[in-house]
């Protein structure tokens, strides 16, 4: 309880600070949208590229909202003296998913003359002439409800059966990130998320974390070109289909470890050794040892119309592994895994594309057998804005990632620490794991403050006489039939200001004849996020 009145009392401050150091007045602003979906849920149709902590946002035109106290003689986001046109508001953009990322920068700018709620806490100098360096202070406060319906979660139950849950997901960040000098500085950022739901309602691992640190780590520049990260950190790469910070999970992911960060012309490499840090809601939470999980992942901008980023993964568990009626279940631990990758991604005029895959060997200890897998995802879309209305893009894509065949290696491929609520269906009842999916996205803007994302799915098993894993409950299934079901997702998105949003969405899975549960799956939920 003290830890919740911690985190409730430096927010409100934050607000009671920022409200009295900044003036009153209220203007109209024009500014850059942010790409579609923010964090899991973020896709505009568009692929992104991205090494471990630089992240594309992508400007998909300006819209007026309200903004935060904007000095009386110039409205946010406006210019004076020689650049008196106006210009997008860049508070809109500064948050990145990663928030040691965020750039504050446009505080600097002499003619900037905007204010977004929290900027009065940003770039604040430390010592007399600022000889300490500067400080930011922010954070994110997010509010969620769910209706799930046949999505399990309850005592007896697993997915696919006659289970009915409503409750609301709370989370407050907090972040503090001291930039000393040129050479050294320090993040941290504190977690605190809760749950509130009907009594038959079994909260999810991710649902809870009673006041934590997500990020506590310092940056030592070691070269103009290398920087070295040390302490407990979050990870992304790529399009988060591997490694992801987990935005969608109302407590989020991280590691406890060491990064090189190497920049060099056009090329981005990240070299990293971490360990694994499982959530403890009523308690710190602590790294655990046994499952070291590092890797070097690289990006090379240089091509006109593409990006490369090569990589690999190595992740080990060795803890013991779950034992069921069967003997030890696969992949529950003691394992050493080694993914190999590339993930090539671009576009040429109105026509994108991405792919992205690699095989993954290794030794499933605890089952006696070699781990011989792989996965590949195929996508090509094309942008319509310039001949239709509400600016759509229309994706086609294509999922794989093996399933175990009887007798031999394992081949069930693991999908690691993924932003797995992304991609095959915001029900999350699959994993990047014995599936394949053709699937379509269609992205569109039919207003300057809303968007709109249809993703439809069919999913089949790999191997039919193996299981498709869920995310938090399997359900029981035939081994000899391959189709898993057909999925909708259906979401808007409402850009209520600078730095908030707020979010509707309905997905609902009609399940095929592997699955022998007796119900299809709905999910309904709304969003509201604010950051600071």
């Amino acid at each position: 309880m003290s830890r919740l009145f911690y985190f409730l009392g430096a927010i409100a401050m934050l607000f009671v600070t920022d409200r009295a150091s900044a003036q009153s007045h209220v203007e109209s602003s024009q500014y850059a949208s942010e790409l579609f979906l923010r964090h899991e849920l973020e896709s505009d149709g568009q692929p992104f590229s991205t090494t471990a902590d630089d992240q594309l946002v992508q400007q998909t035109g300006a819209y007026t909202v309200a903004c935060w106290d904007c000095d009386d003689s110039v409205d946010c986001g406006d210019t004076v003296g020689n650049n008196a046109a106006k210009k997008p508001n860049p508070c809109a953009n500064s948050h990145k998913d990663l928030f040691f990322n965020n750039d504050f920068s446009y505080l600097n700018d002499p003619y900037y003359q905007g204010h977004c709620l929290g900027d009065r806490l940003k770039l604040m100098t430390i010592g007399e002439d600022g000889r300490w360096g500067t400080l930011d202070i922010g954070g994110q406060q997010r509010l969620r409800y769910h209706h799930e319906r046949g999505m399990g979660q309850q005592a007896g139950a697993t997915r696919f059966e006659p289970t009915t849950n409503d409750f609301v997901l709370t989370r407050t960040r907090l972040y503090g990130n001291w930039q000393v000098n040129e050479c050294v500085r320090f993040y941290t950022e504190g977690i605190y998320a809760a749950d509130g739901a009907n009594s038959e309602y079994i909260p999810r691992p991710i649902d809870r974390n009673f006041g934590d640190f997500l990020n506590a780590f310092v940056d030592l520049k070691l070269l103009e070109s290398t920087t070295l990260r040390v302490g407990r950190q979050e990870l992304l790469y790529g399009n988060q289909r591997l490694i992801s910070p987990l935005d969608w999970a109302n407590t989020r992911r991280t590691f406890e470890g060491a990064k090189v960060m190497i920049k060099t012309g056009d090329w981005e490499t990240d070299i990293f050794y971490t360990h694994y840090v499982p959530v403890l809601p009523n308690e710190l939470d602590r790294a655990d040892y046994d499952q070291p999980f590092y890797g070097c992942y690289l990006s090379y901008s240089g091509f006109e119309n593409f990006t490369v980023q090569p990589y690999y993964i190595g992740y080990d568990n060795n803890n013991p592994p779950i034992v069921g009626s069967g003997g030890p279940i696969a992949g529950s631990g003691d394992f050493s895994l080694h993914t190999f990758g590339i993930r090539i991604n671009g576009g040429i005029d109105d026509w994108l594309f991405e792919m992205e895959g690699g095989p993954q060997l290794g030794r499933q200890s605890a089952l006696g057998v070699n781990q011989e897998a792989g996965f590949c995802t195929c996508g090509i879309g094309r942008s319509l804005g310039s001949q239709l209305p509400w600016s759509p893009t229309l994706w086609g894509y294509y999922d794989y990632a093996s399933g175990n065949a009887p007798g031999g290696d394992f081949n069930r491929f693991n999908q690691l620490f993924p932003l797995a609520h992304k991609y095959l269906g915001f029900v999350d009842a699959v994993q990047r794991s014995n599936i394949q999916s053709p699937n379509m996205l269609l992205t569109m803007k039919p207003t300057e403050k809303i968007n709109l994302l249809f993703w439809y799915y069919h999913f089949m098993a790999n191997q039919a006489d193996d299981i498709v894993p869920s995310i938090g409950g399997t359900p029981p299934q035939s081994l000899t039939r391959k189709d898993f079901g057909d999925e909708l997702d259906v979401l808007a998105k409402y850009q209520w200001g600078p730095r908030s949003n707020i979010i509707l969405g309905w997905s609902h899975l009609w399940r095929g004849d592997k699955i022998l549960a007796p119900t299809d799956a709905d999910f309904v939920y709304s969003q509201w996020e604010l950051d600071f």
